[in-house]
């Protein structure tokens, strides 16, 4: 792309909700700042929290608090967006109804999600937690569901520790402890307690964050013990070097988790919050992690060679640290769609489009496959360009031509054509050219009514391309009975 796509993430943290929005948001920054422009927008951050978001965004719009039923919450981001960004969410407080706002604006929008609680209306899901079902969501017809740690959200440092090798530290058994960057019921203390009182733990490696509020409490805690350590804010690279000379670790099932999971080791997780529910269930039911409360019970009898080298086995079946390549390539694709322009054909695309209406491909999936001579397509096209009913589109990426649309209206009724040029099939494209379409129709036309697209039934790239745009089946067409003929209705707000 010519110019870099701007993302805007949007994510909140502090002491009394935690870091882990925030954590994973700039986990998946480190993933595309190469080829997007980041931008952070988070609502009143401490000092210590931006300065962190600024060391990998290209920018931070800090937001006044709102509360999330306040109806300026949900147009917090107007001036900041529009149809050439892309947008990430990432909380719980970020509803259908926002989410339909931002939508509106013409954005592309990506949610980070791990409870389905609400529809979504976003271009794509994704929720790193294993066993989800899609059936647990309730999605836009055009909505990719991107789930399971195969799209793991890990920062740099994790993501290079899951393709390297993994021994067995040398030395007497030590023991990790990170309930996550706020961690506000501190169940650090309470799994530090634990730990202190199995023989076989030598050394244990307290981590907490910036936002954990007991930090007097823990130091005083520790001043009795000397195989402790306090570890507080630690960077990636330093967290992931911590991690890698401990033996075990005991952390909530949260993104913590995840991180030695990628590192690898013997794992023990536990729920600390309701959200956490399905990331527990995911790590101990395929082994990935062992339960919390079978702690002191594996590490009095101590972890063997083979024992410890089965657990990362395991785990390295999960976390390949390629999640970075699957994530970009769906960013290329909102990339390239946020990127598409329409403009009315001219004069001058007359031999573009009959080169496209000529290629193979068109041809074999039009109802008449012959060849087009150029004197018909002539004819044909400046029929259309004279005909005030028939509305002609061409859509261009970064000034490229892309795809072709076509609307010839009847009382009403807006019957579509189109096609992706050959450089731009495969990515995705169709609905987004369709939606754009109809959106630019709706804005020269706004006395259509309906529209009403014929597909073959073999053509199954552009009926899921009609699916998408959120088209339902109608009857047949009587001229072409074998066909899907696909209905499109604005909503009352259109």
């Amino acid at each position: 792309m010519n110019k870099k796509t701007r993302i805007i993430f949007r994510a909140d943290g502090n002491s009394r909700i935690g870091l882990g929005h925030v954590t994973r948001s700039l986990a998946l920054v480190h993933m595309l700042r190469r080829e997007f422009e980041c931008v952070f927008a988070i609502q009143s951050p401490d000092q210590a929290l931006q300065e962190r978001i600024r060391e990998v965004c290209d920018g931070i719009i800090v937001l006044p608090p709102a509360e999330p039923d306040a109806d300026r919450f949900v147009h917090e981001l107007d001036a900041y967006v529009s149809e050439e960004e892309i947008v990430v969410l990432d909380g719980y407080t970020f509803g259908t109804a926002y989410q339909q706002n931002l939508k509106s604006r013409g954005a592309a929008l990506v949610c980070i999600d791990d409870i389905h609680a609400y529809p979504f209306v976003a271009d794509a899901v994704i929720n790193q937690a294993g066993g989800v079902s899609p059936e647990r969501y309730d999605t836009a017809p055009y909505t990719r569901l991107l789930l399971g740690p195969h799209y793991a959200l890990l920062r740099p440092a994790f993501l290079r520790s899951a393709k390297a090798s993994r021994p067995l530290p040398e030395g007497e058994l030590r023991v990790l402890v990170c309930m996550g960057g706020a961690d506000p019921d501190n169940h650090t203390l309470q799994a530090l307690e634990t730990l202190l009182a199995i023989p076989t733990v030598k050394h244990i490696e307290v981590v907490v964050g910036s936002a954990y509020t007991y930090l007097h409490e823990l130091k005083q805690q520790l001043k009795n013990y000397t195989q402790t350590k306090l570890h507080r804010d630690l960077s990636a690279e330093n967290l992931r070097r911590l991690m890698t000379n401990c033996h075990a670790a005991v952390t909530s099932a949260s993104g913590i988790s995840y991180e030695y999971a990628a590192v690898g080791g013997a794992l023990f997780v536990k729920q600390t919050v309701d959200n956490q529910a399905g990331m527990y269930q995911f790590l101990t039911s395929t082994g990935i992690a062992r339960y919390y409360n079978s702690l002191s019970q594996v590490l009095q009898q101590g972890i063997s060679q083979q024992e410890f080298e089965s657990q990362v086995a395991t785990q390295r079946q999960y976390f390949d640290g390629k999640s970075p390549e699957r994530l970009l390539e769906v960013f290329r694709k909102l990339g390239l769609a946020t990127s598409l322009k329409l403009r009315k054909v001219i004069s001058e695309d007359l031999q573009l489009l009959f080169e496209w209406a000529n290629d193979p491909e068109v041809r074999r999936h039009s109802f008449n496959p012959e060849p087009i001579l150029l004197e018909d397509h002539t004819r044909w096209f400046q029929t259309k360009l004279d005909n005030p009913d028939a509305m002609l589109y061409l859509a261009e990426a970064d000034g490229k031509p892309a795809a072709h649309i076509r609307f010839d209206l009847n009382q009403g009724i807006a019957t579509i054509s189109y096609l992706i040029g050959a450089d731009f099939r495969g990515k995705g494209l169709g609905h987004t050219v369709l939606l754009k379409g109809i959106y630019q129709l709706l804005q020269n036309r706004p006395d259509v009514k309906s529209v009403v697209g014929l597909v073959e039934q073999q053509n199954t790239a552009s009926v899921r391309s009609f699916e998408k745009a959120g088209f339902a089946y109608g009857e047949p067409d009587p001229a072409h009975p074998k066909a899907f003929r696909f209905i499109w209705q604005p909503k009352a707000s259109e």
